[in-house]
């Protein structure tokens, strides 16, 4: 009798904690400070529109893996590019052979928050201040953080003396950068230091500031970003001699007549035209842009380009943060499906009709100069050429850069993002070849002006030179930049 009162007691006191995990897991969730808490008040159902049986999937935008993801959540996994264990890729891969000379770096930004403001959204969500025991962290952050906040100032270009040397804001500023977009970038450094540094051996624990070339845009999220990849990357951090250069280009055109480029202006008016009108005439997405405005109680032209209404949701869904609401109603995952698909759709044809190829390949062609030259330079022995340079910018500065390649992103590039171009040496002869790498995916084979030149998945160093120098103005012409600049459309 006593076995069985025992066995009875046993099963009830079983069924009442399952029921008591069960009603926990429902009202708990991970707030954007990544601690597990009750549902914060500002998204209580109190406080917001209360919408009946609202889907679970209007929050969570990324797919769980029980369900199938849609097209949106597929392009989330993506762009978000939550940081975990580890980064990977094919970068300083290379067969027996050939000696790794310099590398040249492109990173865009990691996740920050949105830039575009709604009239009564504010970014209490988001929270910047650095924090290793929030999620998504890295093991090196707590020493990240201490290492630079003894930072000599005196190792920055004057603009950014006006920022903290790292995100610091318990409630952060648009466009900021957050403690995910601080993490991608140290699993970043953290890869590529393993393969440049510790493999190849590009900067030995002697080297110095004439070793590195380090750029950053005017922005507070690309210098955070740049901080956070160096941390990890380089051989020593803080007894080492370095500078940050403030470029203020989001191309990283330092100035003078080569930045300047009549036809470019005419081509990136022509296409952002085009862009325009295929938004605005397609019958799904016009609807829910006008939806979106009457949400907000905004007209249409007050809500903004379509993507300002992208980088509102992408933002809320990198985060797993809450839509947002106007006074009667909220953002839909519905809204963002037919957005994005649209997005991609466009981004499709305008790789096919070419004239946003024409405008990056005079937008990039001073970055582009400057990267041959660097390699060029390197290749004949000169004195004082960098072995590594960093160029920390924005998909700005990754999309037009890819489509000057010859290798359009259709998509949107991710967060954290990475463009390697690697210079190698043949050991036989002594020839120089060029590496491309696209977050870590070797995309040698596909530049335009490697098509068939290619030799152990290398391009050779000159094919590279002359289509920067020349080959890329013959689809305006013309025989210089100079000339093509000339050349309207």
């Amino acid at each position: 009798m006593r076995r069985k009162h025992a066995v009875i007691l046993l099963a009830t006191f079983c069924l009442i904690s399952c029921l008591t995990v069960f009603l926990i897991s429902t009202w708990v969730y991970e707030d954007p400070q990544g601690k597990t808490k009750g549902r914060h008040p500002k998204y209580a159902s109190s406080q917001r529109v209360k919408i009946e049986n609202r889907d679970s999937r209007e929050r969570d935008g990324i797919h769980t893996p029980n369900r199938h993801p849609s097209f949106g959540q597929q392009f989330l996994e993506e762009y978000c590019n939550v940081p975990n264990a580890s980064v990977s890729g094919e970068e300083g891969e290379a067969p027996p052979g050939y000696q790794l000379e310099s590398v040249q770096l492109l990173i865009r930004h990691g996740d920050r928050t949105t830039q575009y403001a709604i009239p009564g959204l504010g970014l209490e969500p988001w929270n910047c201040k650095l924090d290793p025991d929030r999620s998504p962290s890295h093991p090196k952050l707590p020493a990240f953080i201490k290492s630079v906040s003894a930072l000599n100032p005196e190792r920055l270009d004057k603009p950014l003396h006006m920022y903290s040397a790292y995100p610091q804001a318990k409630v952060c500023k648009y466009g900021h950068l957050t403690q995910q977009g601080v993490v991608q970038h140290l699993y970043n450094g953290e890869h590529l230091h393993n393969v440049y540094i510790k493999k190849w051996k590009l900067l030995l624990p002697t080297w110095n500031r004439s070793d590195v070339l380090l750029m950053t845009t005017q922005m507070s999220r690309t210098y955070h970003s740049a901080m956070a990849f160096l941390y990890t990357f380089l051989p020593t951090f803080v007894a080492a001699d370095w500078f940050i250069h403030a470029v203020n280009s989001l191309v990283f055109c330092h100035g003078g007549k080569d930045c300047e480029c009549s036809s470019k202006v005419m081509y990136f008016r022509k296409e952002a035209s085009r862009y325009a009108h295929r938004t605005e005439s397609g019958e799904g997405v016009a609807r829910v842009l006008k939806e979106i405005a009457h949400t907000f109680e905004m007209t249409r032209s007050q809500l903004g380009s379509l993507t300002h209404v992208l980088d509102l949701f992408n933002t809320h869904l990198c985060h797993k943060i809450d839509l947002p609401c106007g006074k009667k109603t909220c953002l839909k995952m519905t809204q963002f499906e037919t957005l994005i698909k649209h997005f991609i759709e466009n981004n499709r044809m305008r790789a096919e009709e070419g004239i946003f190829a024409s405008y990056a390949a005079l937008e990039m062609n001073p970055m582009l100069s400057d990267i041959v030259s660097s390699m060029e330079r390197f290749a004949a022995g000169e004195d004082g050429v960098p072995k590594f340079v960093l160029y920390s910018g924005h998909d700005v500065t990754v999309s037009p850069l890819l489509y000057a390649l010859g290798i359009p992103e259709t998509k949107w590039c991710p967060y954290a993002t990475r463009v390697v171009f690697e210079l190698w040496r043949a050991s036989a002869g002594g020839a120089r070849y060029v590496r491309v790498l696209y977050n870590g995916v070797n995309v040698t084979k596909q530049l335009k002006f490697c098509a068939g030149s290619t030799e152990d998945v290398m391009c050779p160093l000159e094919s590279f030179a002359s289509f920067i120098k020349k080959g890329v103005f013959q689809q305006f012409g013309a025989d210089s930049y100079q000339d093509a600049c000339m050349k309207m459309p």
